[in-house]
């Protein structure tokens, strides 16, 4: 019996990069080693950017109800869910519209609840573009946001992953004033304890952790603000009364190397940018003609595994053949990482 990871994979706006990275990451032979995956998209939109990109990839619709029996075959094609939700041309290729971000919500909606169901044991997403996605009614940040009201989860919880770096974040994506205002207590305790418990899954039997200061040279005893003193510490202090391994606060611009470096297997940043600048200069690398990313978005935090891909839906290189799956083929191997670890925990 195959007792591989089944993943569902939303493909993304059709318009953008997605479809094309899902593609190519199925060809890919770790992934096909690793997991079942079945993407949830429209097939002709899938076709057409096969046959742009000359990716040869057999495509076959299946129904929901197929995918207890197909996990337990040996499939000479990629699955396919056809949600047949897209009016597509040749100049859809970086175009931003309504109905392209409503197709793209549906993938998820659908993806999610093969998961609920236990159709499926994770799922992975392509990217979305937020403007098309808001302008269809979904009113929503971003992914995160938009799973964690399908599946009913509490405070998610970024993480940016990297085989040197494993980042979750106090807050994510908010205004920087407002982000300095969710600095709290609470809510790094909250971060500490979930990301602990996710580093485990992915490996990581007692996981060390940083945690950055929020203020230069960590506020230098309140000269340069009192976050750390009244909050970071005393979150840090309580969060070492649950039995977790944590250090800090610690100056941002040596911590993240420190995780680099192993000394730490994981930092909590205080906010979106300050974990995501150090993660992406070393997960992008832009020598390359369309870059290549080696790194995964994680949502820590919901009852539910998701993994996603590290980039937008590169609207100004779809169509073209030259997106990297790298990113999608990371996101598609830590899901399956994750799906076996939890269920032997």
């Amino acid at each position: 019996m195959n007792k591989l990871p089944v993943l569902s994979i939303t493909m993304g706006d059709p318009a953008g990069v997605g479809p094309e990275v899902c593609l190519k990451a199925l060809l890919n032979l770790k992934v096909r080693k690793c997991c079942f995956p079945i993407v949830i998209g429209d097939l002709k939109v899938l076709k057409l950017h096969a046959q742009k990109m000359g990716i040869r990839n057999r495509l076959r619709a299946i129904d929901s109800s197929e995918i207890l029996k197909l996990r337990n075959e040996k499939l000479n094609f990629s699955p396919v869910i056809d949600l047949k939700n897209v009016k597509m041309s040749e100049k859809m290729f970086g175009k931003v519209r309504s109905s392209f971000g409503k197709a793209s919500a549906e993938y998820i909606e659908v993806g999610v609840e093969l998961v609920k169901a236990r159709s499926c044991d994770a799922i992975v997403t392509g990217p979305i573009h937020k403007e098309a996605f808001n302008s269809a009614g979904y009113m929503f940040p971003g992914h995160t946001e938009f799973i964690t009201s399908l599946v009913g989860g509490e405070k998610p919880v970024m993480m940016f992953c990297h085989p040197k770096l494993k980042i979750a974040h106090v807050s994510t994506h908010c205004s920087l004033k407002d982000a300095l205002k969710k600095v709290k207590k609470r809510q790094i305790i909250h971060v500490g304890k979930v990301f602990s418990d996710s580093l485990q899954y992915m490996g990581f039997k007692n996981p060390r952790i940083g945690v950055a200061a929020l203020n230069p040279h960590c506020g230098e005893g309140g000269l340069f603000g009192s976050e750390e003193i009244k909050e970071i510490v005393p979150a840090v202090n309580q969060l070492k009364t649950l039995g977790i391994d944590i250090t800090g606060p610690i100056s941002p611009d040596v911590v993240f190397s420190m995780n680099r470096d192993s000394v730490f297997d994981g930092v909590i940043a205080m906010y979106h940018d300050q974990g995501h600048i150090p993660g992406k200069m070393i997960g992008f690398n832009f020598k390359k003609k369309g870059a290549v990313v080696h790194a995964v978005n994680v949502t820590l935090g919901l009852p539910i595994i998701r993994t996603s891909v590290e980039h937008g839906t590169g609207f100004e290189i779809a169509g073209k053949g030259i997106a990297s799956e790298m990113s999608m083929v990371d996101a598609l191997l830590l899901a399956s990482k994750m799906v076996r670890a939890k269920k032997n925990s």
